[in-house]
């Protein structure tokens, strides 16, 4: 015997797709674009995405020029 699916469950289906969506389209990652991007792979990647200025600036010395000019100097 099968249950109606309660209007709360509908709703918490679509909320939890669209946090999906956006962390599939790069809601929640450095984006590709982004002057940091490749610094932020190369000396940042085990940093949470949040906390990657403060891992910039304390390796400024060796950010890309474009990178640096965003966060340093």
């Amino acid at each position: 015997m099968s249950r109606p699916i309660s209007v709360a469950g509908v709703v918490a289906i679509i909320a939890l797709s669209g946090v999906g969506l956006a962390y599939a389209k790069g809601g929640h990652s450095m984006h590709t674009k982004s002057p940091c991007a490749t610094d932020y792979k190369r000396l940042c990647s085990t940093v949470p995405i949040g906390k990657a200025a403060a891992c910039f600036k304390k390796h400024l010395s060796e950010l890309s020029p474009a990178c640096k000019a965003k966060y340093g100097e």
